[in-house]
C-alpha cells in the first residue's frame, strides 16, 4: 500500500480536510494555540494537516507519542525546522542527533545539572528580587521573571550580576525570540533579509559571540596560568572550559559557545513561574493551602532542596501548572524515511508533530482539563496513560535538565510565595505560543500582603 493512502487509513470521512496549505498556515500562524485545539477537537490519534507546502501530521493517542519519543530512530527521525536555529546556535546539543547528542549530553551538559551552585544563587537571588518589589506596585511579571531567571543563569555561568550589562540582557532576549521564528517557513531566509529585527539579531549574535569567546579565553589562561584542578563554586563557564582542554576531549570552543547560549534558551522558568502565580491568583482556597504548607515547613528561613519532600503541595501545583499552560507548547520532527506509528505511516518529508498544549488539554485523558487542580497529582489519585503529560518531551531527546528544572521551580516557587500573594493588575492574560507559552500583552500583577 503507497505510504500516503495508508497514512489516510486515519482519516474519517467525518474529519475535516486541511490539504490547503496557504489557508492553514494562515490559520496556524495566527494562533497555533487556537489551531492546536481545533486538531485535538478532531478526535483522531493522528491529525493530519498542510502547512504550506509541508505535510504534517499531529499525533494526539499517548500510546504513538511514546513509540515517536521513547526510541533512537534517528533517522528516520530528523530535527527538520528546528535546523534552522543553527542561525543563532551554530551548532550544539539542540542541533544534533544519535551518538554525538548523546556525548554532548553525557560530557557537556550532565555535569552541570548535578551541581549544587545554581540552586544556592536562585534562592539568594529570589529573595533579594523579591524584597525589592513594592506593596500594589504593578509588575509586567513574565518579562520581570525572565530577566530574574536569566540573571541567576548567568551568574551560574560566570561569577558575575547579569544586571549590571543591560545590553548583553538585550542580546540575550534578541536571540530567544528569533528561536520562535526562525523554526517557521522562511525563518533561516528572514535572518539575512534587511530587516531591522534581522539586523537587531545579527548584531546581538555578534556581541553575545565575542563576549562569549573573550570569557572562554580569560579563563584558558587563568587555568594555565595557575594549573590547578576544579575547586569548589567554579562557575560552569570555567568547568566547560576544562571539558573541552581535557585529555582526549573532542568538544570545541563553538560547541562551549552554543552551550552557554542554549541554556537561555532552554530556560522556560519564566513563564512557568508567570502562570503559576496567575492561577494561583484564581484559586484562593489554593493558594491558601500552599501558604499554609510554606509556613509550616519553612517559616521565615530559605528554602534549601533538602525541603523539597516537605514541599509536596508545591510540586503539585509545579505539576498542575505545567499541564494547564505548559511551557513548551509543541514541537515538530520530520521524516527522512516513511515512519509507521500504529496502524499509521507518516511517509517521508512530512512533519510528525507533539503538542503538550494540545494532550495537556485533552478531555479523553483529562477530566474537565482547563479546570486547575493540583489533587489530580495526589497519591492515589486515577493517572491518566503514560505521556498524555510530557512538558520536558520524553525519551533519549527530552529536557534532560528536568531534575535542576523541578529543583529550581520548587525553589523559587516557594521563595516568592514565602514573601508575597499576586493579584492581577490589569486585563487577565492570554496564552501565546511563541518560543514559550507567554501572556500576549504581558502578565500585570502587583505583589499583596499575604493573608
Amino acid at each position: 500500500m503507497p505510504a500516503d493512502a495508508a497514512a489516510s487509513k486515519s482519516a474519517p470521512p467525518s474529519g475535516r480536510s486541511r490539504d490547503n496549505g496557504v489557508i492553514e498556515l494562515v490559520r496556524f500562524l495566527s494562533n497555533p494555540l487556537t489551531y492546536l485545539d481545533a486538531l485535538r477537537e478532531d478526535g483522531r490519534d493522528v491529525v493530519p494537516f498542510k502547512l504550506g507546502n509541508l505535510p504534517a501530521h499531529l499525533v494526539t493517542k499517548p500510546e504513538y507519542l511514546k513509540l515517536a519519543m521513547f526510541n533512537e530512530d534517528w533517522p528516520p527521525i530528523s530535527r527538520g525546522r528546528l535546523m534552522g536555529l543553527s542561525k543563532w546556535y551554530t551548532e550544539g546539543l539542540f542541533l544534533s542527533y544519535g551518538p554525538e547528542h548523546h556525548r554532548q549530553r553525557d560530557d557537556l551538559w550532565k555535569p552541570l545539572f548535578n551541581d549544587p551552585l545554581i540552586t544556592d544563587i536562585a534562592v539568594e537571588r529570589t529573595r533579594k528580587k523579591a524584597d525589592s518589589w513594592v506593596e500594589g506596585r504593578p509588575i509586567e511579571l513574565y518579562k520581570e521573571l525572565r530577566s530574574h531567571c536569566w540573571a541567576i543563569d548567568w551568574q551560574a555561568l560566570t561569577g558575575t550580576d547579569l544586571d549590571a550589562a543591560p545590553d548583553i540582557l538585550e542580546a540575550l532576549g534578541l536571540g530567544v525570540e528569533a528561536l520562535a521564528w526562525l523554526v517557521l517557513p522562511f525563518g533561516p531566509a528572514r535572518w539575512n533579509w534587511p530587516l531591522p529585527q534581522s539586523k537587531k539579531t545579527r548584531e546581538a549574535k555578534r556581541k553575545l559571540d565575542s563576549v562569549i569567546a573573550l570569557m572562554i579565553a580569560e579563563r584558558r589562561s587563568r587555568i594555565g596560568a595557575d594549573g590547578s584542578g576544579p575547586v569548589p563554586g567554579e562557575d560552569f563557564l570555567t568547568q566547560l572550559v576544562r571539558l573541552a582542554d581535557a585529555d582526549g576531549s573532542i568538544t570545541s570552543d563553538e560547541q562551549v559557545r552554543a552551550t552557554f547560549k542554549m541554556w537561555f534558551g532552554a530556560d522556560q522558568l519564566h513563564a512557568l513561574f508567570t502562570w503559576t502565580l496567575w492561577l494561583l491568583s484564581q484559586n484562593p482556597e489554593v493558594e491558601t493551602r500552599w501558604h499554609a504548607e510554606l509556613d509550616s515547613v519553612l517559616g521565615d528561613r530559605p528554602v534549601t532542596v533538602d525541603d523539597m519532600r516537605s514541599l509536596p503541595y508545591t510540586i503539585k501545583i509545579l505539576h498542575e501548572s505545567m499541564r494547564v499552560y505548559p511551557p513548551v507548547w509543541g514541537f515538530f520532527r520530520m521524516m527522512t524515511e516513511d515512519y509507521r506509528l500504529g496502524d499509521t505511516v507518516i511517509p517521508k518529508g512530512h512533519l510528525m508533530g507533539m503538542s503538550p498544549w494540545a494532550t495537556h488539554r485533552d478531555p479523553r485523558y483529562w477530566p474537565d482539563p482547563e479546570r486547575f487542580d493540583p489533587e489530580r497529582w495526589s497519591e492515589g489519585a486515577e493517572r491518566p496513560p503514560e505521556l498524555s503529560y510530557f512538558p520536558f518531551s520524553a525519551g533519549p531527546y527530552e529536557c534532560h535538565g528536568r531534575g535542576l528544572a523541578m529543583k529550581e521551580a520548587v525553589l523559587i516557587l516557594a521563595t516568592l510565595g514565602q514573601r508575597w500573594a499576586y493579584r492581577p493588575a490589569g486585563p487577565e492574560p492570554k496564552p501565546s505560543a511563541t518560543w514559550a507559552t507567554e501572556p500576549k500583552k504581558g502578565a500585570l500583577m502587583k505583589p499583596v500582603p499575604r493573608v
